[in-house]
């Protein structure tokens, strides 16, 4: 979902370190390291996640070209992250092993045990999903280069967890959100604070209502 199409919920980011030198073949290296693998049905893999196309989820072996970008601002890296989840329909187990413990109970006249219950439990999942496809979800993702400045297009926490983790061990680069708390701690910053000058209204006032000088001399 998304820059392209779909949602428009934006979480916002700083890139807090600077980019290396020579920085857009380790982005590329980077994220060739980390891009997107299908999950196996045979393992006891649940979820993958990593890069791909921002055009195409099942592109997945990307260069340069597929996702460096020069835009009116700059250049941009732009992404999806695609999160796949594979598992079978928990209430559909159940079912299941309801009907596999009756069966079990009526031929050998006796309840399975625990062992026996979890056993056949986990049989059942396996089976199950090999035939269960996976759950996929994307969030593209954009990277403005020259201002430091990221856009993922949710704002959901798992999912933001889960990009700031690959986003680290992608690039070993820091993120910080930006909002209130990120922009406070800007106005607040010395330098910033030397800067700013006091308006004209703020001493002589504004209509209908008294300066700011006539209400410390009236308050003192």
């Amino acid at each position: 979902m998304g820059a392209l199409r779909g949602s428009i919920s934006i979480r916002r980011y700083y890139v807090v370190d600077k980019l290396p030198s020579d920085a857009r073949k380790k982005l590329v290296k980077g994220v060739r390291a980390h891009a997107f693998t299908p999950i196996e049905p045979r393992s006891d893999v649940e979820r993958s996640v990593g890069w791909a196309s921002i055009f195409d989820s099942d592109q997945t072996e990307l260069d340069a070209a597929d996702m460096l970008f020069v835009a009116g601002g700059g250049e941009q890296l732009r992404l999806s992250m695609r999160v796949d989840v594979l598992k079978p329909n928990a209430a559909e187990v159940r079912r299941q092993l309801e009907t596999k413990l009756r069966s079990v109970e009526a031929a050998q006249g006796r309840k399975p045990t625990k062992r026996e219950r979890r056993e056949m439990k986990e049989e059942l999942s396996r089976q199950l999903r090999l035939r269960t496809l996976p759950r996929v979800r994307t969030f593209d993702v954009v990277w403005n280069l020259d201002t430091r400045r990221l856009y993922l297009w949710s704002q959901t926490k798992g999912v933001n967890e889960l990009f700031v983790e690959l986003f680290l061990r992608s690039f070993a680069l820091r993120l910080e959100v930006e909002g209130p708390s990120m922009w406070a701690r800007k106005a607040t910053d010395r330098k910033t604070l030397d800067a700013l000058t006091p308006t004209t209204e703020l001493w002589s006032g504004f209509a209908g209502v008294r300066p700011l000088t006539g209400a410390i001399t009236e308050d003192a």
